[in-house]
């Protein structure tokens, strides 16, 4: 469902070049795709940035395709859609680490590390779709460099949308399947296989819907999201909100044929990778979504004002 992120860099229609402004102090974008020049290659990866807010995550990699958690990013927007760029926002990057891992089904279930991986995040919000470029400037290492990136809005997002209604899925439950064929996660969430989300919906409480599968994720930051967010988050908000768990493959085919088909829920959310955390306010609308690596507190900032309830 994803590349690699790695990979994703080559393949996707951006635009690196060595930093160039114009008279007016307004960066010279490039317009063909190229790989870049010097030793630092950043690079969006979300699946798709939409028209309104936006989580932008970054990834920072030298020539020898090794991912760099040592710098420091500002980003300034600009929208490329008319004849000159125009300024839209300007944010520092917050980096977000966490040590990758899957759980081993063939090794004891054995939580197996695989290094720490990380992005940079910055938030956005753009006013139309089309072309629009990301002046980064990265220090590193006492030494600055400056890169003009340019990179593609759409009109919507693949995934809901902040604001749009959360769709009703009725994903396998405890009531329904085994646990073992609904999660990956060793020892298993039970508690957050109990309901679906279209029950959820009916309850009026917050929800907190994860998709991610601690054993097969892609990206090894599905175990992290789950063990130091989405459980945090549960201890202490598991009687006032809804958690909901939803592995995004059909475990018994990525068990016997190592073929990762996409549960129905996947589907209707229109997901292209893995994890998601999306929350959902008490009207059942999207009120905020992450992908990728996720730290803590973004979550819990998105649910808190969630919880308050207001006296007459």
């Amino acid at each position: 469902m994803h590349l690699p992120r790695i990979l994703f860099f080559l393949v996707t229609a951006i635009a690196l070049t060595a930093c160039a402004s114009s008279d007016d102090g307004i960066p010279a974008f490039p317009t063909s795709v190229s790989l870049g020049e010097g030793d630092l290659f950043p690079g969006i990866i979300n699946d798709s940035l939409a028209v309104g807010e936006n989580r932008v995550i970054m990834q920072l990699i030298d020539a020898d395709d090794n991912i760099l958690l040592d710098a420091a990013l500002t980003v300034a927007y600009y929208n490329l859609n008319g004849d000159k760029p125009v300024f839209a926002s300007r944010s520092e990057a917050r980096l977000i680490s966490a040590e990758l891992n899957f759980i081993d089904e063939n090794n004891d279930f054995e939580r197996t590390s695989t290094g720490t991986g990380g992005a940079y995040i910055t938030h956005a919000t753009f006013d139309e779709p089309g072309d629009w470029g990301a002046e980064i400037t990265i220090i590193r290492n006492g030494d600055t460099t400056v890169i003009p990136y340019r990179f593609n809005v759409r009109d919507e997002s693949l995934e809901p949308g902040i604001g749009d209604l959360a769709p009703p899925s009725v994903q396998a439950t405890t009531a329904t399947e085994p646990i073992a064929e609904i999660d990956s996660s060793f020892p298993f969430r039970e508690a957050l296989h109990t309901t679906t989300v279209a029950d959820a919906l009916q309850t009026g409480k917050p929800i907190v819907i994860t998709f991610a599968t601690p054993a097969f994720c892609r990206t090894r930051a599905c175990g992290p999201v789950l063990d130091l967010v989405i459980d945090p988050l549960f201890q202490q908000y598991g009687d006032d909100a809804v958690f909901i768990h939803i592995e995004p493959y059909l475990l018994r085919d990525v068990r016997q044929t190592n073929v990762q088909n996409p549960v129905p829920a996947v589907l209707e959310w229109r997901l292209q990778s893995e994890p998601w955390v999306f929350v959902v306010d008490r009207d059942g609308r999207i009120a905020a979504k992450f992908e990728g690596i996720i730290a803590l507190d973004e979550v819990a900032s998105a649910l808190q004002p969630l919880l308050r309830t207001t006296t007459p």
